[in-house]
């Protein structure tokens, strides 16, 4: 039995709903805040410590299986986007309002809010301030998200007239030869430098495949060519999550004990390497069976998937507090998953009560 887009009229807005994005959007926010919940137990983003085998593990299993996060995420946002309908100016005013001012509201937040706390005194609120044009605070490190999505959403308007005439066949190519660089990050540790890859070229002859862009064309690929029934969609979804599972595990424990930095800890984590991306290709195909159009539970669903972006920003403004909370009373695999679920929730709240406001759309999307 082949699958059908399950698509809610919603009067309200005028407007038609996917009712799975919902709950992809909702999932992969919840995963974003489980894999930082993860981070607190061991890592500043640039060292590491366990400080047993339990945490070692919780965080391996936990955080591992959050691996297609970020990619979900983008894969939501580009799902229904490429290719681009309509004229590219009102693409980008409406990504200006809805995406980019919030962004830069965020930004100075992170540099600055945290000193009203006694994180940090003022005198270094206003040093942040000076370099925020330049890149984000470490405060506010998942902002990177956002610099990345920025770059799509430049590159959209190229990319959209190619999507609208490419085959399926010249799709499969493109999207193969991208799979081939998810494995650029090992390869990089064991080989260095590859394909006319120089301290003057940092550009060698597969960069423009590959990365993050590579999802967005999967996520084309799949709303074009994709429909699949149940017992296919789960024969080729779950192999390739636990195959991806097994080797983020296996990789993050190995190179625990024998790692000096988190980036090589973290190598096959990254959401353009290829376990993450197996990972993401069959989490999206499993999402994609979720028929859930209507009642209480959707409606809470689809109000957290609206309020995804401005709970993405916020969370980490109030994750370590609530992990600080947790830390302590209970194993450490509870602190994790209390610490992710009241996030969630209350940035949820936050966020729902933000937008109300006359300039809410500005702060949160």
């Amino acid at each position: 039995m082949k699958q059908t887009v399950k698509i809610q009229e919603l009067p309200h807005i005028g407007s038609t709903r996917i009712a799975w994005l919902d709950w992809l959007r909702a999932i992969a926010c919840l995963m974003v805040i489980m894999v930082h919940a993860c981070e607190c137990v061991y890592s500043n983003d640039y060292s590491f410590s366990f400080t047993d085998s339990t945490s070692l593990w919780s965080v391996a299993l936990i955080s591992g299986f959050m691996r297609p996060a970020v990619p979900l995420f983008l894969m939501a946002s580009s799902f229904l986007l490429l290719p681009l309908k309509g004229d590219v100016t009102t693409f980008f005013r409406r990504r200006l309002t809805r995406v980019a001012i919030p962004f830069v509201v965020w930004l100075v937040l992170y540099a600055t809010l945290p000193a009203a706390w006694g994180e940090w005194d003022w005198s270094e609120s206003i040093r942040n301030l000076s370099t925020v044009w330049i890149n984000f605070n470490p405060r506010g490190s998942h902002l990177w998200f956002l610099y990345m999505l920025i770059g799509i959403y430049l590159i959209a308007p190229i990319i959209s007239p190619w999507l609208k005439n490419v085959s399926k066949r010249q799709e499969q190519f493109y999207i193969a030869l991208w799979f081939l660089t998810t494995f650029s990050w090992h390869i990089h540790e064991y080989v260095g430098e590859v394909a006319g890859e120089c301290w003057w070229n940092p550009y060698p002859t597969f960069y423009y495949i590959s990365g993050t862009f590579g999802l967005v064309l999967l996520a084309h690929y799949i709303r074009k060519y994709i429909d699949w029934g149940v017992k296919k969609t789960l024969a080729v979804a779950l192999p390739c999550i636990v195959t991806g599972y097994i080797f983020c595990v296996g990789w993050f424990y190995y190179q625990s004990g024998i790692a000096e930095e988190v980036r090589i800890l973290e190598l096959s984590w990254q959401p353009s390497s290829f376990a993450p991306a197996i990972m993401s290709f069959g989490a999206f195909l499993l999402i994609r069976l979720i028929k859930i159009s209507s009642g209480a539970v959707y409606d809470i669903v689809r109000r957290i998937s609206e309020m995804s972006y401005g709970m993405y920003l916020m969370h980490m403004m109030l994750l370590p507090a609530v992990f600080s909370f947790y830390s302590g009373t209970m194993p450490v695999y509870c602190v994790i998953l209390s610490t992710a679920l009241s996030t969630y929730i209350i940035c949820f709240v936050l966020t729902m009560l933000i937008s109300r406001l006359p300039f809410g759309k500005y702060i949160v999307g």
